[in-house]
């Protein structure tokens, strides 16, 4: 391991745009559900498990699938399987991000801080199972259709965006989203592009055209949490990952995440975890 967390891209996996495996809890789990830890990808990677139960581990969190669920696993997010019953059932996609439509990707950063799975119903999860069928089916047999990268593209565009569909179910869109929700998915998407140089509410405030206190009240009011908070979550996510995937020292860390003191750094993330940098590396590896 070096100074920074080693890239897998999709071309390490496959020499096409897409890779789409079934997962078949009986015959296949370490060549699906076990992956280095040590890595985070350059791409998209949609589950959708048709029944059984699994769990993985996405950012240092256990997330549990239960029947018929689905879950998108981001760019850059370290994520590995830990088990599967037997009788679990999935289809897992790998994906190229330009596959993946602005309109969606919006959707999906909203979930990056929750890395929950959707419950899904047999009325979803039906036509899922079928268009990822016919899609695996044309991938890998490579029928020599006149119009393949259209019809490839066609069928990935519905496969994501049911994907997408189960998303945003969550959040009860049928009521239009107010100022608040927009301000929040602004603040909170901005805050992913640029945590290593803005670590203040007013910072991100005055990228928005806002004071400090409307952004605070308007994110507090939102989520039940202040601006501050997911500033930091944010901060130390990303050097948990530098701890956990690295050997780069704390103190090369600290300078990665934009702290020019890294005493000051190490007493951060104390604070946030109850345990200092260092501990924290030890126990996530053993």
């Amino acid at each position: 391991m070096t100074g920074n967390i080693l890239i897998q891209s999709l071309k390490d996996i496959t020499d096409q745009e897409i890779s789409i495996n079934k997962f078949i809890g009986t015959q296949n789990k370490e060549d699906f559900y076990k992956k280095a830890a040590h890595r985070r990808d350059d791409h998209y990677l949609f589950i959708f498990q048709k029944k059984g139960r699994s769990t993985v581990m996405i950012d240092f969190k256990e997330v549990a699938l239960i029947e018929s669920a689905v879950l998108c696993v981001l760019p850059g997010q370290i994520h590995y399987g830990v088990t599967a019953n037997n009788d679990t059932e999935a289809w897992l996609i790998t994906l190229d991000t330009n596959f993946v439509e602005e309109d969606y990707r919006r959707i999906f950063d909203d979930y990056y801080f929750q890395n929950a799975p959707i419950t899904i119903s047999t009325l979803e999860s039906t036509p899922l199972d079928d268009s990822i069928e016919l899609l695996a089916s044309i991938v890998r047999n490579r029928h020599p259709l006149d119009f393949m990268p259209q019809v490839i593209h066609s069928l990935i565009s519905a496969c994501v965006g049911m994907f997408a569909s189960a998303y945003r179910r969550q959040e009860n869109r049928e009521v239009p989203l107010s100022r608040t929700h927009l301000l929040t998915q602004q603040f909170k998407r901005l805050l992913l592009q640029q945590f290593k140089t803005h670590k203040t509410t007013s910072a991100y405030a005055t990228s928005l055209n806002i004071t400090p206190a409307y952004l605070n009240d308007a994110v507090k009011q939102t989520t039940g949490l202040t601006v501050s908070f997911w500033i930091q979550q944010t901060i130390i996510m990303e050097a948990k990952r530098l701890l956990y995937a690295t050997n780069a020292s704390v103190k090369e860390i600290a300078s990665q995440l934009g702290f020019t003191d890294h005493a000051y750094f190490t007493r951060y993330f104390s604070h946030a975890e109850g345990q200092s940098p260092s501990r924290f590396r030890r126990n996530s590896r053993k």
